[in-house]
């Protein structure tokens, strides 16, 4: 039955609304799933410290195993076409779908009592909580940024020139270009440099405000 435009609008509110919190900037259980997918494997300790809820409790951890796919040893991983990885690949699709000012403008205009500022982009809002996340980390957070910014300055260098602008010691570098790969901020290059992934050469500019 016809419900005219103001039902049609509330389904379409209804849809966005789902679609958006799926994204692991928005829910605990798909950023659980997606930094695992991002990463490949995480070491169970990285992930233990980073997501107790459902990491800790051994219950929680084997529902959470059977219902998502995920293996839980010594490294933590997604079992390939299970319903985390499908999942974590129709997060992909609502990612390049909010990425898209085309789209975020034509279903802004019809919602945009819900959204007076306009959908988020929910590429750059991830990489927004990855930053604030990266520089939260005790003891290592804000030379990472550091590290992280000098990156992004020189579009791409080396460990050794990091350490002559930086005035840090080099194991510290190291260290802060592990967490900044497990962040999925750099890239590592064949020729040992580091590079921005290319999310942060799109949205640098979030960087400024860490």
């Amino acid at each position: 039955m016809a419900e005219g435009r103001q039902g049609f609008v509330n389904h379409l509110s209804n849809f966005v609304n789902a679609l958006i919190h799926l994204a692991p900037s928005r829910n605990y259980i798909t950023q659980f799933l997606y930094v695992v997918k991002m990463n490949g494997s995480l070491d169970y300790e990285i992930v233990e410290e980073a997501f107790p809820e459902i990491v800790k409790d051994e219950n929680t951890r084997d529902a959470f195993a059977r219902i998502f796919g995920i293996s839980f040893s010594d490294k933590v991983t997604l079992e390939r076409n299970g319903f985390g990885w499908v999942l974590t690949e129709f997060i992909d699709i609502i990612f390049k779908l909010f990425e898209n000012a085309d789209f975020r403008s034509k279903v802004g205009v019809l919602l945009r009592d819900e959204y007076p500022e306009g959908l988020p982009n929910l590429v750059r809002e991830w990489l927004e909580v990855r930053l604030k996340g990266l520089a939260s980390v005790p003891e290592l957070g804000d030379d990472a940024v550091k590290v992280l910014k000098e990156i992004v300055r020189t579009e791409r260098i080396k460990v050794d020139d990091l350490e002559r602008s930086l005035n840090i010691s080099r194991g510290r570098i190291i260290e802060c270009l592990r967490l900044l790969e497990l962040y999925k901020l750099v890239n590592k290059e064949y020729d040992n440099s580091y590079r921005p992934t290319e999310e942060l050469q799109r949205y640098h500019d979030v960087l400024e405000g860490i």
